[in-house]
């Protein structure tokens, strides 16, 4: 074999390698988090936090990057995404507000529907009126954890 017939596809693997979506195409150890992924961190919060029968209608990734916590010692990586997702069902409807906009204990009257930040997203039960379609613009961060990458749903991936 002589130096261009090698040299060739290995600067075509350094490049797809390179160009790949927060490195989706990894053949060394375990590959970063991909699109699909956070996507189905999403899907599992959605269905933990307000309906198991919500369906994810259009997931767009608006960007993402790479996390080095120096001196921590800590990898991660974010993705940023809009989701529309639809209800069905709706979720809490033993939430929905009486006539006087008033909400049931352990209910919260806020429309703003999130799963990122869990310290500081609504903790209470939300309503959502059954068939409404519900756009989040939302975030999920990896976390790199021994061989894999730990989600906000707290799976590997």
């Amino acid at each position: 074999m002589n130096a261009k017939s090698f040299l060739a596809p290995a600067v075509l693997a350094a490049v797809l390698i390179g160009a790949s979506p927060a490195g989706a195409f990894w053949p060394f150890g375990s590959p970063e988090p991909t699109e699909a992924d956070a996507r189905k961190v999403f899907e599992n919060l959605i269905h933990q936090k307000f309906d198991p029968d919500a369906k994810i209608v259009d997931f767009k990734v608006d960007r993402f990057w790479r996390i080095d916590v120096e001196g921590a010692g800590r990898e991660g990586i974010e993705y940023y995404y809009t989701v529309k997702v639809e209800f069905p069902k709706g979720a809490h409807l033993e939430c929905k507000p009486d006539a006087a906009g008033k909400v049931a204990e352990g209910c919260s009257p806020s429309t703003y529907y999130s799963t990122t930040i869990q310290n500081q997203m609504v903790k209470e039960k939300q309503y959502i009126e059954p068939g409404k379609t519900i756009e989040f613009k939302d975030e999920t961060r990896f976390d790199k954890e021994g061989g894999g990458w730990k989600g906000q749903d707290g799976k590997i991936y």
